[in-house]
């Protein structure tokens, strides 16, 4: 990984452990402090490019990176996704509905236009200093200003299809022009620039009403797209030549109330989002968690590091997948499921490339280790290495930006918390290792996050364990069924707000939700089992494993193949093996009954 300077990256250090990672606490005074001013800043002269992702100070650890493996692989895939071969002529297609596209393009075959080719024309020149590049950068900005579309003609410079796909649309042309910049004669850098900072394209598709996020509301996928395509616009033209700065001046605050309002009420404390799982991927990684980058590079602001509602927007997919020969398994909530790991997609895609952005170094090596351990394999049979799957070639962009390559990976484990809890959704997370298909997650959304969510998705407790990434329904006793995508893979129910949280060092924790139901999951392996799951209160299963402390019935899973423990009541107690769990507050606890005590500590 190239160490980038401080007006990149803000040096953080991630704590072992939830410390790192307490709930966001709402209210102006919290606004106030959010974002930090990243130390050793130096603001971008005017017309001084690139900008957004990097700075010039870093292109010869890029051109460096190009020379590596890794690097050397991603530029190739690069050039494949421009125009189907060697990324040298324009793409031949230039989507459905573009009927012009021989007016553009005559002499060029392969690959499909998008709003994201300028960015990619402009990585090459950057990196190989080869104005060949730049001028297929310029006559691809001349296309999409004269109005070609693409392969997904919803996204376009001009007249795009409604304020969501406007906003990722300017965004990433605009990471384009930041790019080109210095490739391209005055005359035409003029140009581009007033294009972007008058963008207009009418029904709340201006700039000012993108940066404000104008249509809908945080709490919809459609915000975060409006408000990060937005931002990146504003910070690749501030105070470059030809653009009027008196005009555009408030819109920076502006910005920067949008993007906490995205991360504070279209995001819990980051882990869940509104809308659910299908679509925090587009409100998040379409454009949003690049501009947060671009604020940091560009504009001094760091929206990532004080608090961590940005890190687990992109993190909470580490914790939560569990992958089977390159296939990903999520348990994905609400709408859009088919969003969720779809890696070739704008939607799904760039999980890893963009993450990367988002993340402190211990986080990064996380990351790293995951790919390594789970991905890069299947990748590189695909030919679609580092994280490269789409079609789009800010994705590969973004890869060879951010990829940490001079990072040791590290077992997620020893970075981040095995479990973690939204408070602001009644959201929580819980995952014994990172190792293979047999990982065990286990996740609950205990309260309605919008009016639509299904509700048969409120309450239940779902699994996935011992199984290459399914679903399963693993009660009563062990008696294991495969289902796919039913309801019913769960075990009891949890509802309401989350009144009490607290999780141990190896990853067991408990969770009490307003109705009155205590989960406690033990990945201790104290009771002879890979996991174990305790509950008791209204939402306990009545066909599952069962003693009585004090007149409270213990309900028990255990997610280990074969495996039958016998819990027993000692006292005050139910005991499984060397490990314990008694009722305190109305909250279960574990402990282990041989020294040394490692119960939990409640979050803050």
């Amino acid at each position: 990984m190239i160490r980038l300077p401080a007006s990149v990256l803000a040096a953080t250090t991630c704590v072992l452990g939830l410390a790192a990672f307490a709930p966001a606490v709402r209210g102006q005074a919290e606004e106030a402090a959010w974002p930090s001013p990243v130390e050793g800043f130096q603001a971008p002269e005017p017309g001084e490019h690139p900008r957004l992702l990097f700075r010039r100070a870093d292109l010869p650890a890029l051109r460096e990176r190009a020379r590596t493996p890794e690097g050397q692989a991603i530029l190739r895939r690069l050039r494949e996704v421009l125009n189907g071969d060697d990324g040298r002529t324009l793409p031949g297609n230039m989507g459905r509905g573009t009927p012009t596209a021989e007016e553009f393009f005559p002499q060029d075959v392969g690959g499909t236009f998008s709003i994201s080719h300028v960015a990619g024309y402009g990585l090459l020149y950057q990196v190989t200093g080869d104005r060949h590049y730049a001028d297929l950068g310029r006559r691809a900005m001349e296309a999409a200003l004269a109005g070609a579309r693409g392969g997904d003609n919803r996204y376009s410079f001009r007249n795009p299809s409604g304020p969501l796909r406007a906003g990722p649309s300017l965004g990433w042309y605009a990471l384009g022009y930041d790019l080109c910049y210095d490739g391209w004669d005055e005359a035409f850098r003029r140009q581009v620039a007033t294009a972007i900072a008058t963008y207009d394209e009418g029904s709340n598709m201006s700039l000012p009403a993108l940066v404000r996020g104008a249509r809908l509301h945080p709490r919809s996928n459609h915000w975060g797209m409006q408000v990060g395509g937005g931002a990146m616009a504003l910070l690749a033209v501030m105070d470059d030549p030809g653009v009027d700065m008196e005009r555009l001046r408030p819109l920076f605050e502006v910005s920067r109330r949008s993007m906490i309002r995205n991360l504070t009420e279209g995001f819990g404390d980051g882990l869940y989002f509104a809308e659910g799982d299908g679509t925090i991927t587009m409100s998040s990684h379409i454009v949003f968690l690049p501009a947060l980058q671009a604020w940091r590079t560009a504009g001094g602001q760091d929206f990532i590091t004080p608090r961590p509602n940005a890190q687990w927007a992109s993190l909470r997919w580490l914790l939560g997948t569990v992958v089977h020969e390159g296939r990903p398994h999520f348990h994905s909530r609400d709408g859009y499921a088919h969003n969720v790991w779809q890696r070739h997609s704008i939607s799904g895609g760039g999980y890893f490339g963009i993450g990367f952005g988002v993340a402190t170094e211990p986080q990064q090596a996380a990351w790293r280790w995951a790919y390594q351990r789970f991905f890069l394999d299947h990748d590189l049979t695909s030919g679609t290495p580092y994280d490269t799957a789409g079609q789009l070639p800010h994705h590969s962009v973004l890869a060879f930006v951010n990829w940490p390559l001079d990072i040791e990976p590290v077992n997620p484990a020893q970075v981040i918390p095995r479990a973690a809890a939204d408070r602001a959704y009644g959201y929580a997370m819980f995952r014994n290792r990172w190792q293979d298909e047999n990982d065990i997650v286990i996740t609950v959304l205990a309260q309605r996050a919008r009016g639509h969510t299904n509700a048969a998705e409120i309450g239940p407790v779902w699994i996935t364990a011992n199984a290459a990434g399914e679903r399963w329904r693993l009660h009563p006793r062990h008696a294991t069924t495969a289902l796919r995508d039913r309801p019913d893979a769960s075990w009891g129910r949890m509802e309401g707000e989350i009144r009490h949280f607290a999780v141990s060092r190896d990853g067991s924790a408990v969770l009490t939700t307003a109705d009155g139901t205590s989960l406690a999951v033990d990945f201790s392996g104290n009771a002879g089992v890979e996991g174990m799951l305790v509950m008791t209160g209204p939402g306990a299963p009545d066909d599952a494993t069962s003693v009585t402390v004090g007149g409270r019935p213990f309900r028990f899973l255990f997610l280990d193949p074969g495996a039958d423990p016998a819990p027993r009541v000692e006292g005050d107690r139910a005991v499984v093996g060397r490990q314990a769990v008694s009722l305190q507050d109305g909250n279960l606890v574990l402990h282990n009954i041989a020294p040394p005590w490692d119960g939990p500590t409640p979050v803050p």
